[in-house]
């Protein structure tokens, strides 16, 4: 024993992966066959039947969108405005004047061929007791009085309900000879101005066909049948495999679940006689059908038994070919560990162009991605180090400009100030005061958000700094309550947008003097801030693509955009700017902010 041990001891390193290989397939092939043999038809039936229980799933759903695309046509058709009001023209509007009815049918008509959303519908026909029925009748506009002796139109004008399902039959071909078994939907017309009073009846044919093949998806085996039943369980549609099977429905079904089982789904095994089914059984939404799968156990065991030995089959010939593999795989690994060995010492003695490669996504091929990836990594923290202390001296001088600059501003307009006292020059005086204060306002202690009543005064100083300039053509209207006064919101954010106001704006007009109002109000629990002026306005075109740097002027789009963006990105895509044109001359622009914003 110890001579073997040494003796695999001293084999190279692919010949012992060889060796762990072949035994570690041996015995995983042995203990897989034992266990497939046990197991695998455990869960290939489990399979199966998440297998059925998926497609009729997806073929109920598929169903249930069909029905709703037609009762959404016939929703659309009832509340269409044209029809409504072909249906309220009373007798004397079609009083010995033919061409009047025939223009109405044709319309209704046309409304119909629009709205239809599928060649599946076959053909809608539309039952009325108003007046363009009345006299005259058409293939496909009749008298509501023909559905007299129907029991669909019995139930549904007993149980005052909107929609009526049901099979039916219609005349197809050119002469009316053939005929084609079809679904037919009903919906009540209800008077626009009632809302109450039935005033007609629309109806649409959708081919049992359609209907049929949805239940086709559903069966999994050749002798699946599904049905397709109403609540006294007569059969609507049957899919093709009931008819080949010769599988009748069976009305105990239904009788054995209630109500609340059957509209969350039943899906379990059953006996009929002495056959075992696989049986699911769910009712169809918005309608009271209930869609029924038959699948005898038989066939899914028989395919399970297939299924079994095919994968026996497959095992013996993977193991044929897994032997030489295990082989060529040994060698490889070693292979490629030695050249990256080989790699790293390289990279020891500082050599870091070398290049790296890695073959395959086994734990060697990952164990070279990853090396590769921290010597990148190295290489570039080493690249790093010097651009960033380079970097760390210029962003400290510019910190000490962007500290220096304002204040050395606010100073200096602060000794124009008093000298501007010392030789009474009010205009100087008012001036630097309005320009001091608005500078004062920017810096705002360094906070990012400032108060409403903030803003308004940085506004003041900025118009009283444009008034200077324009002699005196601008008009400050302020009309804030005061309970909004110390609402917060993001400094600098009213300013740009009165600057647009003046100068593209009021500047604009032909004496280059208006006024700007400014407003604030508590809506829908939201700040809403507004900016108003008389200027020249804005054209569609522009409003439309305010926010589009690339689409308007250059001024507005960036300050607008920018304040716009700003204000999403600390509150969200609720809130932000909305321009509008005022009845009058002029733009007003609202700024909508939390009321309670970053405190």
């Amino acid at each position: 024993m110890t001579k073997l041990f040494g003796f695999y001891r001293d084999l190279r390193l692919h010949y012992k992966l060889f060796l762990q290989y072949l035994l570690l397939l041996a015995l995983s092939f042995t203990l897989f066959i034992f266990v497939d043999y046990r197991m695998t038809s455990k869960d290939l039936e489990a399979q199966a039947r998440y297998s059925s229980r998926q497609a009729f799933e997806q073929s109920r759903s598929f169903m249930e969108y069909k029905l709703y695309i037609a009762k959404n046509f016939l929703n659309i058709l009832a509340s269409n405005e044209k029809i409504q009001d072909i249906l309220h023209r009373d007798s004397a509007y079609y009083a010995n004047n033919y061409g009047l009815w025939n223009f109405d049918v044709e319309d209704i008509r046309k409304q119909i061929y629009f709205t239809k959303p599928s060649e599946d519908i076959l053909q809608t026909n539309l039952y009325t007791s108003q007046a363009v029925a009345a006299n005259n009748e058409t293939d496909d506009v009749m008298k509501i009085s023909r559905l007299a002796g129907a029991s669909w139109y019995k139930n549904l004008r007993q149980n005052r309900s909107t929609f009526a399902i049901f099979p039916n039959e219609i005349k197809t071909g050119a002469l009316l000879s053939d005929t084609k078994r079809t679904v037919a939907i009903a919906r009540n017309i209800y008077d626009r101005e009632s809302l109450q009073s039935v005033i007609g009846v629309f109806t649409i044919d959708v081919p049992e066909s359609i209907f049929a093949s949805i239940l086709d998806g559903v069966a999994i085996t050749k002798e699946t049948a599904v049905f397709l039943v109403d609540p006294r369980g007569e059969v609507i549609v049957r899919s093709a495999g009931a008819n080949a099977s010769g599988l009748s429905f069976r009305t105990d079904i239904l009788q054995q679940y209630t109500s609340t089982q059957l509209k969350s789904g039943i899906w379990e095994k059953r006996f009929f006689g002495q056959a075992e089914f696989l049986v699911g059984a769910q009712t169809v939404a918005d309608t009271d059908w209930y869609l029924i799968g038959l699948t005898p156990y038989k066939e899914i065991l028989g395919s399970q038994k297939k299924a079994v030995e095919r994968m026996l089959a497959i095992t013996f010939v993977i193991a044929l070919f897994l032997l030489p593999l295990a082989f060529v795989a040994a060698a490889s690994s070693t292979r490629r560990m030695r050249s990256l060995i080989v790699q790293m010492k390289s990279i020891r003695q500082g050599d870091f162009n070398i290049q790296i490669t890695h073959e395959g996504k086994d734990e060697i091929g990952e164990l070279s991605r990853n090396f590769k990836s921290m010597i990148t990594k190295v290489t570039q923290l080493l690249d790093e180090k010097y651009a960033l202390g380079q970097e760390v001296k210029s962003m400290e001088l510019k910190a000490l400009q962007a500290q220096i600059n304002p204040h050395f501003l606010y100073n200096t307009l602060d000794l124009i100030y008093w000298k501007a006292m010392r030789i009474q020059e009010q205009g100087i005086y008012d001036l630097v005061q309005s320009l001091s204060k608005f500078y004062k306002l920017s810096l705002s202690k360094g906070e990012d958000l400032v108060t409403l009543h903030n803003e308004i005064e940085h506004i003041k100083a900025y118009v009283a700094i444009q008034n200077a300039r324009f002699s005196n053509g601008i008009t400050l209207l302020v009309d804030v309550p005061e309970a909004l006064h110390e609402c917060p919101m993001p400094k600098i954010t009213l300013q740009p947008l009165v600057e647009n106001a003046i100068i593209h704006g009021i500047l604009e007009t032909e004496n280059g003097t208006g006024t700007i109002r400014i407003g604030a109000e508590e809506a829908d629990g939201k700040l809403v801030v507004t900016v108003s002026d008389d200027g020249v306005g804005i054209s569609n075109e522009n409003l439309d693509n305010i926010f589009d740097v690339n689409k308007t002027n250059a001024f507005r789009g960036y300050g607008a955009n920018n304040i716009n963006k700003r204000i999403k990105l600390l509150y969200g895509e609720d809130y932000g700017l909305t321009y509008r044109r005022n009845a009058g001359p002029g733009v007003t622009v609202s700024v909508s902010l939390p009321l309670h914003s970053i405190r």
